[in-house]
């Protein structure tokens, strides 16, 4: 498939899943008006809930036995009796239907903000192509194609643009120039060069040191690599600037955009560093040339600091390790997975996801970090870790115990992890709540848990191993 049909390709997916967002959104937003209806005319509102009920549950599923008591009393035309009222109150407290209720106006901020993106798609705007294509699950070689294509046109369309802007630039400078005289001139040069001069020597072995630190990034790489990390960057630079964003904003916390914003931040440099100790020691040069180079190795320099602390950071909690695995189960205590439908293959794979966890490895492939979720659950990242086709979605806390909250097909991860996310966090809550106070009873009942899921994942002739 060449290039630009995938990236066609890709941006319909995007489009599909960005509206199944929206969707979610507004049902949220219809959820929060159908149950803050004003309750003066009790027959009026529990119609009004009736009628949505499909909309509500769907959402809130814990809320169907609920429901099912308020309609049966409907049906039945009792809707004075107390057990109608226990029920409606029951709804109305739950903490997942709280919190929708609260949120309604964050929602409203989420549907205009998905709305835009998707306009913005629809119109194929250059930030958007660049900002997804950094997102898209593709090959390197498939990004640097298609953001090579991009840069192409947004070069081709701009060329008129900047060269009007040199002109004027041209034009400006002359008119400059005739301003003053040239011994004025001279003298000012010399004295605003040397200061510039012992600014750049206080500084400069700052600026060695953190090019120092990082210079394995760009070490022994070669040029099609450097190319690569310089179009992502100019992708995300696009992005930040059309819509104002930070670069955690902008995905930028993740491990690939990280390495890669400190790859060209070192990259520009040393290449900065070079030019301006070329320009300190040229006699012809004049202040002008000088502090854009000092200007623009500052910014790069102050960049890469606050990037390094975030590394650091990370760093640290990486080195962190622990074998603890704890599930997520229902009311029932049962996974949010069909072990039963899993095949040999797939119950190995199960194993060899387990025993990574307890050597204390998070990452689904050597050399990597972790593959973040993108999600509308906000409380606490979610992880995918892979084994061949099998995935397993997981939460770390923050000593690194991991809560496991299902294992599926890579190709249908996104989807069985989701509504577990979305509907069912006040479960994700408590069972983290209690791992970090090492509930007794949770604890028990994880260990049996655990022991019957290794159990179950054992394939033939496991015990002679």
């Amino acid at each position: 498939m060449e290039p630009k049909e995938k990236y066609e390709q890709l941006i319909e997916e995007q489009l599909q899943e960005l509206k199944r967002e929206l969707d979610n959104y507004r049902a949220m937003i219809k959820s929060a008006e159908i149950l803050s209806m004003p309750k003066d005319d009790i027959q009026k509102y529990i119609s009004n809930l009736l009628e949505n009920q499909k909309t509500l549950l769907l959402l809130f599923p814990q809320l169907t036995s609920n429901v099912q008591i308020i309609n049966f009393f409907w049906e039945n035309n009792a809707l004075e009796l107390e057990q109608v009222t226990i029920a409606l109150n029951n709804i109305l407290t739950d903490e997942r239907v709280k919190d929708c209720l609260n949120n309604k106006e964050k929602y409203e901020l989420q549907v205009k903000k998905l709305e835009s993106e998707i306009k913005e798609l629809d119109e194929k705007s250059l930030t958007a192509k660049a900002s997804f294509i950094l997102k898209a699950s593709i090959s390197d070689e498939e990004k640097i194609s298609i953001l090579k294509e991009l840069a192409y046109e947004s070069c081709k369309n701009a060329t008129t643009k900047e060269e009007n802007i040199i002109k004027e630039k041209e034009k400006e400078s002359k008119e400059i120039e005739t301003l003053f005289p040239e011994e004025v001139t001279v003298n000012v040069n010399k004295e605003g060069l040397n200061k510039l001069k012992e600014e750049y020597l206080k500084l400069k072995d700052s600026i060695e040191s953190i090019i120092s630190k990082y210079y394995y990034l760009i070490n022994g790489k070669d040029e099609k690599y450097i190319n690569y990390n310089r179009e992502m960057a100019k992708a995300i630079k696009a992005q930040e600037s059309q819509d104002n964003l930070n670069l955690s904003t902008l995905g930028i916390d993740e491990f690939q955009y990280k390495d890669i914003s400190m790859t060209v931040l070192i990259l520009d440099m040393l290449e900065t560093k070079q030019e301006l100790e070329l320009q300190l020691d040229n006699p012809n040069t004049t202040l002008e040339d000088i502090s854009d180079y000092f200007n623009i190795l500052k910014e790069d320099y102050n960049k890469a600091i606050a990037l390094d602390s975030i590394l650091t950071e990370e760093k640290i909690e990486e080195e962190k390790t622990t074998n603890e695995i704890y599930f997520l189960l229902d009311e029932s205590n049962s996974p949010f997975f069909d072990m039963d439908k899993f095949s040999k293959d797939d119950k190995k794979r199960c194993q060899a996801l387990i025993e990574k966890f307890e050597k204390g490895v998070h990452d689904h492939e050597k050399g990597k970090k972790h593959t973040k979720f993108k999600s509308n659950y906000k409380k606490n990242n979610i992880y995918i870790n892979r084994s061949s086709n099998m995935c397993v979605s997981y939460i770390r806390t923050k000593d690194n115990k991991v809560l496991i909250l299902t294992f599926a097909d890579f190709k249908e991860v996104f989807d069985n992890t989701e509504p577990i996310a979305l509907n069912f966090d006040y479960l994700i809550d408590e069972a983290l709540a209690n791992i970090k106070n090492n509930n007794v009873t949770f604890l028990e009942t994880q260990k049996e848990f655990v022991e019957y899921f290794k159990e179950q994942i054992k394939t033939k002739g496991d015990e002679h191993k």
